[in-house]
């Protein structure tokens, strides 16, 4: 069954982004930036050759938990 991955709020990726530089990253947050990746990837995919961010931007697009 396939699980349906979610992105990581700006301010979760940015605590597993303090944990990555004190080297205390556990098995499960580099899963999490993974399935957060694996997202992103999808999204731009699907707007390859496209100009449809207008003035929103990409974290509006994706939505990003805090992008309001």
């Amino acid at each position: 069954m396939h699980k349906e991955f979610k992105l990581l709020s700006e301010r979760d990726l940015n605590i597993l982004r303090g944990k990555a530089m004190a080297w205390a990253t556990t098995p499960a947050d580099t899963l999490a930036v993974l399935n957060h990746l694996k997202v992103l990837e999808d999204k731009l995919d699907e707007v390859d050759y496209d100009d449809m961010l207008g003035t929103e931007g990409w974290r509006h697009y994706v939505g990003m938990p805090d992008a309001d």
